[in-house]
C-alpha cells in the first residue's frame, strides 16, 4: 500500500497542488496554469524545472572558504540540512529554484548603501511588484528593508528599463527570496489590508510571485500575462503525463501515484505512463491499453 493521499483541503486555494486533487476553482486553476507555464519557458530554453548540485556546489564551497557557517548557508538559502550536503556531495539534482536561492548568497557585502555601482532594475522593479501583488504593503516592504515607504512605492511604480544601485537590487532580491511563498496575513498583515493591497496591484496589471521563475524576474523577453490563459484539454493531459513520469522516477509504483493523484486517472492510463517512460517506447494509440 503506497502513502494516504494527502486531501486537497491540506494546502490553501492557489496552491498547484489543490488543483492537482480535485480543486477546479479560478486561484487554483490560475495557479496551475502559471506552474505550467514556467515549466515550459525553462524547458524551451534547454533547463527543465530540474538542474545538477554542480553550479549550487561550487557556490558554497566558495561560501565555505569565505567562513560562512553551513547554518548561515542553510537559514538564508532556505534549504534542509538533508539538501545542503546532497549539494555538498554534488549528487543527484535539485529544484531550480533552489539553486537559484543558493547561487544568490554572498559571504560578505561588496556592495553596500552608498556604493555608485548601477545594475538594470527589472528584476528590482518585478520582484516589488510581485511582492504587492501577493498583498505584501509598501509599508512592510519598508521596514523590513529599513528604507521609508516612498522608496519602495518610487521602485514599483518605475519603468521597467530603469537602472538602480547594485546594493538596492540586492537588498530587494534577498527580500524576495526571505518572502516568496509566504502569506501576509500570517506574518502580521491584516487580512483587509493584504486584500486591498492586492486589489491594487491587479487594477496596475501587477501578477504575483506564483507568476514567476527566479530567472524570469531578470529576463526582459518573459510575459507573465502569458500564463493567465487557461489550460486546454490537451495541456491538462500533457500536465497529467509529466506528473506521473515525475512520481515514477522518484520511485513510486502505479498503483502510489494513483493514489497520490486521488483516482484522476485509471490505472492502466498510469501503468501504460510508466511502461512508455522507462521504455522510451510510445504505444500504438489504435491498441488498447495494458490490463
Amino acid at each position: 500500500m503506497g502513502r494516504p493521499a494527502i486531501p486537497a483541503d491540506a494546502f490553501d486555494h492557489g496552491d498547484p497542488r489543490r488543483y492537482r486533487r480535485g480543486c477546479k476553482c479560478r486561484p487554483c486553476t490560475t495557479a496551475i496554469t502559471a506552474e505550467v507555464r514556467r515549466g515550459r519557458y525553462l524547458r524551451a530554453t534547454g533547463r527543465g524545472l530540474l538542474t545538477t548540485t554542480h553550479r549550487a556546489a561550487r557556490h558554497i564551497a566558495r561560501l565555505r572558504d569565505a567562513g560562512m557557517p553551513d547554518r548561515q548557508i542553510m537559514a538564508d538559502a532556505l534549504i534542509s540540512e538533508d539538501v545542503l550536503y546532497r549539494i555538498v556531495r554534488d549528487e543527484g539534482s535539485i529544484h531550480r529554484a533552489t539553486e537559484t536561492r543558493v547561487l544568490a548568497l554572498k559571504a560578505a557585502d561588496t556592495d553596500l548603501p552608498g556604493s555608485g555601482s548601477q545594475t538594470s532594475g527589472l528584476g528590482t522593479v518585478r520582484r516589488l511588484r510581485a511582492l504587492a501583488a501577493d498583498g505584501w504593503t509598501a509599508t512592510e516592504l519598508a521596514h523590513r528593508c529599513g528604507r521609508h515607504k516612498q522608496f519602495i512605492v518610487h521602485l514599483q511604480n518605475q519603468a521597467e528599463t530603469v537602472t538602480v544601485r547594485r546594493w538596492v537590487a540586492d537588498y530587494v532580491t534577498k527580500l524576495y527570496t526571505e518572502l516568496d511563498g509566504l502569506k501576509p496575513e500570517d506574518h502580521g498583515i491584516a487580512p483587509h489590508i493584504a486584500e486591498r493591497t492586492r486589489s491594487r496591484a491587479a487594477s496596475k496589471g501587477w501578477v504575483g510571485t506564483a507568476y514567476w521563475d527566479g530567472e524570469a524576474l531578470d529576463d526582459p523577453d518573459y510575459d507573465p500575462a502569458e500564463t493567465l490563459r487557461e489550460l486546454n484539454f490537451f495541456e491538462r493531459a500533457q500536465l497529467r503525463r509529466e506528473e506521473i513520469e515525475h512520481l515514477a522516477w522518484c520511485g513510486h509504483s502505479p498503483e502510489q501515484i494513483v493514489d497520490r493523484l486521488n483516482d484522476e486517472v485509471a490505472i492502466s492510463t498510469v501503468r501504460q505512463i510508466v511502461q512508455e517512460w522507462r521504455t522510451g517506447q510510445k504505444r500504438d494509440r489504435k491498441q488498447p491499453a495494458a490490463a
